[in-house]
């Protein structure tokens, strides 16, 4: 089904892609690992695996009756099985991969992820502390043509716009590279921008540090870089108190990844494939950050 051509290395990429297909995957994408699109901090797929030289990006679509369900916890709990889905179907490919020779990486859909205090190019503490992927999977969708980054900063597809979630394959194997593409999906209309609760979208850009403390924790405050700034933080802090219970949150987070938002996913208007099922009334859900 994926067997080797000849003895140069090369895999049959039409193949493999309609095997990982029947794996319940709904889009697929073949990158050069060697040439790929880099975030920051950079992340080449050959620092992970030295003779890398494809990168497989698969994404599974969410299920956008979970997007705008009334609650996030409804939301979280899709989210992992289709985390799950990718999850299993990378350790399969990769195991496939590896019996016909070729050394192979699975990078999970979720965690683990780098954690920085420290600005790594400044050394200087950031305000809040960041996480980063191993490989940024947005980046490598756009190397192989799939889609585009939003402007809520999220991947956006022509089938799904940002409703789906991403998984790659670091691989020696040589498949043959799908093609950069250029898309025209965020047109500016701003309902991201107009939906974000934490004010980390604006018209100018965006700000991962209040989206993180909002989408991690449901705080609309940055911990305070002044001291004159701690009675409201404090104040802020009370008032969650008296309405969630911290502990078993956090139990409940570690057990299930619970997240706090996805207003600006929700917002979107792109993706071919929602357009007759998409709600026309849109109500922001309940969360542990909901006021």
């Amino acid at each position: 089904m994926i067997s080797e051509t000849g003895n140069t290395g090369k895999m049959d990429a039409q193949a493999l892609k309609q095997f990982i297909h029947t794996q319940g995957i709904d889009l697929v994408g073949i990158a050069d690992a060697r040439n790929l699109i880099l975030a920051y901090p950079p992340r080449p797929a050959t620092d992970l695996l030295p003779s890398a030289r494809s990168v497989i990006v698969m994404a599974v679509a969410h299920s956008l009756g979970s997007v705008y369900a009334p609650d996030i916890m409804l939301w979280t709990r899709s989210k992992m099985q289709t985390s799950r889905l990718l999850d299993e179907t990378a350790e399969k490919v990769g195991r496939m991969l590896e019996r016909e020779g070729f050394l192979t990486l699975p990078v999970s859909a979720d965690k683990p992820v780098e954690i920085f205090k420290n600005n790594p190019e400044t050394g200087k503490k950031f305000r809040q502390t960041r996480t980063v992927g191993f490989l940024s999977f947005k980046h490598a969708a756009m190397s192989c043509g799939m889609g585009v980054i939003g402007k809520n900063n999220l991947l956006l597809t022509p089938e799904f716009g940002p409703h789906q979630r991403l998984c790659a394959i670091v691989t020696e194997a040589v498949l043959a590279p799908d093609s950069r593409q250029e898309f025209d999906l965020c047109n500016g209309c701003n309902k991201c921008v107009k939906a974000c609760p934490s004010g980390a979208l604006t018209p100018d850009g965006y700000d991962v540090d209040p989206c993180f403390v909002y989408w991690s924790m449901g705080f609309k405050q940055l911990p305070p870089a002044r001291f004159w700034q701690w009675p409201g933080y404090i104040r802020m802090i009370r008032q969650h108190m008296k309405k969630r219970d911290f502990l078993v949150e956090s139990g409940q987070t570690y057990i299930t990844d619970v997240d706090f938002c996805i207003e600006c996913m929700r917002a979107c208007p792109v993706g071919e494939r929602w357009k007759k099922i998409r709600p026309e009334i849109l109500r922001p859900q309940k969360s542990g950050g909901t006021e």
